[in-house]
C-alpha cells in the first residue's frame, strides 16, 4: 500500500474499530517506515528466542531466575511441580506466596524488556529484600524452559487475578515484535496474593540430579529456620523456602538439603501448667526419641510464669579430623550459614522478635558458655538452628520494649531463656556422652572405652551374678547375655565395617603409589628422551632424502609427522613435570590449558578419526582460583581418555568439544562427547572411587594395563576440584553430543590478584 492508502486505513480503523489496538499499532508501524527525515530502531521478534539462550545458557540457571523472581515478590514459599518433565513435552508449574502482580507492573515490569524496575527499585517492599533476580532475566527464562507460558497473578487489594498466555513459538524471525500481542483477562482468584507460572511444553529433560542443583544455586537466599505452623505476616522477614516436587514426591526442599545433615533434631515444650520437657532424635547416632523433664532448679520443678513455649532446633557438628557428619561438599555452606543465621530465632504470637538470633545475638548464652569452656561438648549458636515460639495474647508476659526491638526484661523472658538454655546444653552434652566424648569440664571418671572394654566388663559381672543363688538371677543372666550378644553383634558389624573400609583405602593406596611411580617413570622417560630427539629427526630427515621410491619417500614422510607428534607429547610432559616442581599455586586462565591441551592430542585425534570442534571461550580474564597448572592436564586428559573409550563403544566418527566462560563469582568448563553417554542414574556413581565401565584386564595384564581401567580417574578429578572449593558433575549434553562433563571453580579477579 501507498502512504495514503495506509492513512486512509488507519482512519477508517480508528472510526469503525477504536479499540483494535493491535490494527491500529500495525498500521501505524507500516507508516512510520514512510517517514524520510527520521529513522527509528525496530525489533525483530527472533530476538527473544536468542535473548533466550544466550542470556540463560542452560535450564537449571532458568528455574533458579524464577524462584529468585519469587524471592524479590517477598514470598515466604515458593513451590515448583515438575510433571511428567523425564522427557521434553511435560509442564513446570511455580507458584508462590509473593505480593502478586497488578495490571501495571505486569505490562511495564515483566511484559517490559530492559525493565527499570528493579533499578529504580533495588529492595523489595515488604520485607526489604536486596533484589536477586538478575535484571530482565526472568521472562526469558521461561522461554528457554518451555513453549507456553500462562501467568496468574492477583495482590492482596484486587478483587480478581489477572492471567496472561504467551505462545513463545509465535516469537519468529522475520517480524516484528510490536505486532505479536498477548490476550490479558480477569479471572477468578487462586488466592489472596501470589503469582503462579504454569511452563508447557517444557523443552528439556529433567533428572532429579538437574532438579537438585537447580535448587542448590538458589540456596544462598534460603533462610534453613523451621517455621511454626501459626505464623503469621510480620514486618520483619521470616525467611524463604523452596520446594521441588516430581510427580507429586518431594525431590528436594529445606529437609532433604540442608536438615538432613544434622546431627540431631529437638522438640521442646512448657505446657500450661508450667512443666518443661524436651525429647531429641539422632539417625545417625542411633538414639531413639526419648522424652527428658527439665524445670528452673531441678528437673522436675515447674517455671512459675513460663507456659505454652515450643522450641524446635537442628543440631549440627561440623567435620573435623576425627569427625565427619556432613559431607564434604556441604559442610562448608551450612559453616558458612551458620556464622549468619545460626542460632535459636524468637516469635512472639507468630511475628518474629528482633534482635534475637540476629548475628552476633546471643541471648540464650550459648556462645559464653562456649568461651567459658565448662561445657566441653559443641553447643554455639553456631551449632544450632531453630525457633522458640510464645504464645501471649494479652502481652502480660512478655513486653514489648518502646522501640519495638527486643522485650523487656520479665521474670517469664528470664525463666525462657533458663529453659532454652539448659535444653540445648543438655542435648549437647548427652549427645557427647552416646559419642563417647568429654560433655563437661568437670566430668569425672570419663574414660573413653573400646567395645572389647565394655564386653568385658559385661562378662566380669555375668561371672558374677552366675555364682549367686537368689531367685531373681535367672532374669539378670537372661539381660546380661542379651547384652552380651548385642555388643558383639555391634563389635562384630563394626569389625567387618572397618575391614571393609581398610581394604578400600589400601586398594586406593596402592593405586595411587602406581600413579606416583609412573609419574617417577615418566620423568625418567621424558629426561632420556630428550637426548634422543635430535638424532631421530635427523635421521628420519636423512633417510626420507635418501629413498628415491614414491612408496618408500611416503612412508618417510609419515615416520617425520610421527616423531613430531611424538616431540610435542614429550614437550608437553616435560613441561608438566617442570611445573609440577614448582609447588606455588597461581590463578589459571582456562584459554592456556585448553590451548596446550589441544595442540598436545591433535595427532591422536587423527589416528582415532576424532572431530576436535573449536573450543568456545565466552568472556575473558577466565581464571581460576590459585590452582597448580600441572592438574590441568591430569583433568583433561582424563575427560579425553574416558571420551575416546565413549566414542570407541558406539563405533561412530568421534566428536569432542569444549566450552568454557564464568558466571557470578564462578569460571566453568565444559567437556562434551558424542559418545555412549551416561545413564541418568551413574551421572553421580561415575565420580566414586573404583566405579569403571572397562572391561577387566587380563591375568597376564601389566600393571599399567590393570591401572588404567581402575575407575579412579574421575575420582582424582573431583578430588583436585573441590579441594579448592568446586564442583564437577554431569550436565545437560549439548546439542549433537551425547555427554556433557562441568567444572565450576571459584574464580580469581586477577586486578585484585596482582
Amino acid at each position: 500500500m501507498t502512504e495514503k492508502e495506509l492513512i486512509k486505513k488507519l482512519e477508517l480503523v480508528l472510526e469503525k474499530e477504536p479499540h483494535n489496538y493491535s490494527k491500529i499499532l500495525e498500521l501505524s508501524s507500516s507508516i512510520a517506515e514512510f517517514d524520510k527525515e527520521n529513522v527509528r530502531f525496530s525489533v525483530d521478534a527472533g530476538v527473544i528466542n536468542r535473548l533466550g539462550k544466550e542470556l540463560v545458557g542452560r535450564h537449571e540457571t532458568a528455574v533458579s531466575e524464577l524462584v529468585k523472581n519469587s524471592y524479590d515478590a517477598d514470598a515466604l514459599t515458593v513451590d515448583l511441580y515438575f510433571k511428567d518433565c523425564d522427557k521434553p513435552g511435560g509442564t513446570l508449574t511455580i507458584e508462590d506466596s509473593g505480593l502478586g502482580m497488578t495490571r501495571e507492573q505486569l505490562v511495564k515490569g515483566f511484559m517490559t524488556i530492559s525493565s527499570s524496575d528493579k533499578i529504580h527499585n533495588p529492595k523489595s517492599p515488604r520485607y526489604n529484600r536486596t533484589r536477586a533476580g538478575q535484571k530482565g532475566i526472568g521472562r526469558f527464562a521461561t522461554q528457554r524452559i518451555g513453549q507456553e507460558l500462562t501467568i496468574v497473578t492477583q495482590t492482596l487489594k484486587s478483587d480478581k487475578a489477572l492471567k496472561v498466555t504467551i505462545d513463545w513459538d509465535k516469537y519468529e524471525m522475520d517480524s516484528n515484535l510490536l505486532l505479536i500481542s498477548n490476550t490479558i483477562e480477569e479471572v477468578e482468584k487462586e488466592k489472596e496474593e501470589g503469582t503462579t507460572l504454569t511452563i508447557k511444553n517444557v523443552r528439556d529433560s529433567w533428572s532429579d540430579t538437574m532438579i537438585k542443583r537447580a535448587y542448590k544455586y538458589i540456596s544462598d537466599l534460603l533462610q534453613p529456620f523451621p517455621l511454626s505452623d501459626r505464623f503469621e505476616k510480620s514486618k520483619n522477614d521470616p525467611g524463604f523456602k523452596a520446594t521441588f516436587y516430581r510427580n507429586g514426591n518431594v525431590i528436594i526442599d529445606e529437609e532433604s538439603a540442608f536438615f538432613q545433615h544434622a546431627l540431631a533434631e529437638i522438640e521442646a515444650y512448657v505446657d500450661e501448667n508450667g512443666q518443661g520437657f524436651y525429647s531429641f532424635k539422632s539417625e545417625k547416632l542411633s538414639i531413639p526419641e526419648e522424652v527428658y523433664l527439665i524445670g528452673k532448679k531441678d528437673r522436675e520443678d515447674k517455671y512459675l510464669d513460663l507456659k505454652n513455649i515450643h522450641l524446635k532446633a537442628y543440631y549440627f557438628i561440623y567435620n573435623s579430623n576425627n569427625t565427619s557428619f556432613i559431607p564434604k561438599t556441604v559442610n562448608t555452606y551450612v559453616l558458612e550459614n551458620a556464622k549468619v543465621n545460626g542460632g535459636v530465632r524468637l516469635y512472639r504470637n507468630g511475628f518474629r522478635v528482633l534482635p534475637y538470633a540476629e548475628k552476633d545475638d546471643d541471648w540464650l548464652g550459648l556462645d559464653a558458655s562456649a568461651r567459658r569452656r565448662s561445657i566441653i561438648a559443641p553447643h554455639s549458636n553456631l551449632h544450632f538452628f531453630g525457633f522458640t515460639e510464645v504464645i501471649d495474647k494479652d502481652g502480660d508476659n512478655f513486653q514489648e520494649l518502646s522501640s519495638r526491638e527486643g522485650l523487656l526484661e520479665t521474670n517469664s523472658l528470664k525463666e525462657l531463656k533458663d529453659f532454652g538454655y539448659k535444653v540445648l546444653t543438655d542435648v549437647a552434652i548427652k549427645i557427647s556422652q552416646v559419642r563417647e566424648r568429654k560433655g563437661t569440664a568437670g566430668q569425672k571418671d570419663w574414660d573413653k572405652k573400646t567395645t572389647k572394654e565394655i564386653i568385658k566388663e559385661v562378662k566380669k559381672e555375668f561371672d558374677e551374678i552366675s555364682k549367686d543363688d537368689k531367685g531373681n538371677i535367672t532374669i539378670k543372666l537372661k539381660t546380661i547375655n542379651d547384652k552380651l550378644v548385642e555388643l558383639e553383634e555391634v563389635e562384630e558389624k563394626e569389625t567387618l565395617e572397618r575391614e571393609a573400609k581398610a581394604k578400600e583405602l589400601l586398594k586406593e593406596i596402592q593405586l595411587l603409589r602406581i600413579l606416583a611411580s609412573l609419574g617417577l617413570t615418566i620423568g625418567e622417560f621424558v629426561h632420556e628422551v630428550n637426548h634422543y630427539e635430535p638424532a631421530f629427526k635427523y635421521d628420519a630427515e636423512f633417510l626420507t632424502n635418501l629413498i628415491k621410491d614414491t612408496e618408500g619417500k611416503k612412508a618417510g614422510i609419515r615416520l617425520q609427522k610421527n616423531l613430531e607428534a611424538f616431540t610435542v607429547y614429550t614437550s608437553f610432559f616435560k613441561d608438566a613435570i617442570s611445573k609440577n616442581v614448582n609447588r606455588e599455586l597461581e590463578p589459571i586462565e582456562l584459554r592456556e590449558p585448553v590451548s596446550n591441551f589441544i595442540e598436545i592430542i591433535t595427532p591422536d585425534l587423527i589416528r582415532s578419526n576424532i572431530d576436535f570442534e573449536k573450543p568456545e571461550f565466552i568472556g575473558y580474564n577466565l581464571f581460576t582460583c590459585p590452582m597448580h597448572s600441572s592438574e590441568w592436564a591430569s583433568i583433561l586428559f582424563n575427560f579425553y581418555t574416558n571420551a575416546k573409550k565413549a566414542i570407541a563403544k558406539k563405533a561412530t566418527t568421534g566428536k569432542i568439544t569444549i566450552e568454557a566462560g564464568k558466571i557470578k563469582d564462578k569460571v566453568y568448563l565444559e567437556f562434551s562427547d558424542n559418545g555412549i553417554g551416561i545413564a541418568p542414574d551413574k551421572e553421580d556413581e561415575i565420580f566414586e572411587a573404583f566405579y569403571t565401565t572397562s572391561n577387566p584386564s587380563g591375568s597376564n595384564s601389566s600393571e599399567l594395563e590393570e591401572l588404567s581401567g581402575t575407575g579412579l580417574g574421575l575420582k582424582i578429578v573431583k578430588d583436585i576440584i573441590e579441594g579448592y572449593g568446586g564442583e564437577v558433575f554431569v550436565t545437560k549434553p549439548k546439542e549433537n553430543y551425547k555427554t556433557t562433563i562441568r567444572i565450576e571453580l571459584p574464580k580469581t579477579n586477577i586486578e585484585d590478584y596482582e
